[in-house]
């Protein structure tokens, strides 16, 4: 073997190494790193005389150092944490099909590179807008790392129902996607806080946290992965990013779940709070934030154990 043709060869053999070590597959990486699931193929393989730009793309997406895949070394890469420091536990019995498979490492992957994506925004985008605002932006993140991972797609239409959907759906007509038989809805909540006690952005919630109250625009939601968001994250200034600090998950809700609904007048938009703070999700919780304070907190609201 020529020596050009061996170099490329350990290469592809330390990339597939380390993707391996970290449970992601072709098809993810090459999504991280803006780059097709062929391309990475033919990289693994020693096929592709791969440039300095994406070869430093492909060690950023795996959060390794150049030398771990350009030296032919004994790998012992370690599945990498996001970048906050926050470590997560999950239930290893969470599992679920909704026209695809989801899984504790799916929605531990996903948790964790959407808290790195959120750090890679300047603190002042979410100075400068509300608090629902901030969950919207989180789901949608979420919601396209969590898809890409299972091989679904975020449903193609702006009110589709529900966020995710199979793949098999994509071009199906919009009356359709509207209410879409199979998928996953997703909702984000920072809870609810005790009242005067005027918390800002930053800071964390944790500690005046009264309850956790997941929201919808209609009573029909009977099948919910509710994420809790706090600013748990890498510190900028004494302040927080946020995080993801718990995923739960149910297909047992009933329209007796959800509340009233409000805004049904004006410019306002329908939405209904779930009751109880959200105990029917206890049932099937997911992922935790591997912190004391958190899961003490979460077991007392949602009243269940670990």
């Amino acid at each position: 073997m020529k020596k050009d043709k061996k170099i490329l060869k350990t290469v592809g053999n330390n990339i597939r190494s380390i993707r391996n070590s970290i449970e992601i597959s072709q098809e993810q990486l090459g999504f991280l790193c803006d780059l097709d699931r062929t391309y990475i193929s033919d990289v693994e393989l020693g096929k592709r005389n791969i440039s300095l730009i994406n070869l430093n793309s492909i060690a950023d997406a795996m959060n390794v150092q150049l030398p771990d895949i350009l030296y032919n070394q004994k790998q012992n890469i370690k599945k990498p944490p996001n970048s906050n420091g926050n470590d997560y536990i999950v239930n290893k019995k969470f599992k679920f099909k909704s026209g695809f498979i989801v899984k504790p490492e799916d929605i531990k992957f996903a948790v964790s590179m959407t808290s790195d994506r959120l750090e890679e925004l300047p603190f002042s985008l979410f100075q400068s807008i509300n608090l629902k605002a901030l969950s919207g932006i989180v789901g949608a993140i979420f919601a396209l790392f969590l898809s890409k991972r299972v091989g679904a797609i975020i449903n193609p239409i702006e009110k589709g129902h529900p966020d995710i959907i199979p793949k098999s759906g994509k071009n199906s007509p919009e009356d359709i996607l509207r209410n879409y038989p199979e998928g996953l809805e997703i909702k984000c909540t920072v809870g609810n806080v005790t009242k005067g006690s005027n918390l800002k952005i930053g800071q964390k919630r944790l500690p005046q946290l009264t309850g956790i109250t997941w929201q919808a625009h209609h009573k029909d939601v009977k099948s919910l992965l509710g994420l809790i968001i706090d600013f748990t994250g890498k510190i900028k200034d004494k302040n927080f990013y946020p995080a993801i600090t718990g995923a739960f998950y149910s297909d047992k809700l009933l329209v007796e779940d959800w509340g009233k609904i409000s805004g049904i007048t004006g410019r306002n938009t329908k939405v209904t709070g779930m009751k109880a703070s959200g105990k029917k999700m206890s049932e099937g919780w997911g992922m935790l934030i591997n912190n004391y304070d958190y899961i003490e907190k979460y077991k007392k609201i949602f009243s269940f154990n670990i």
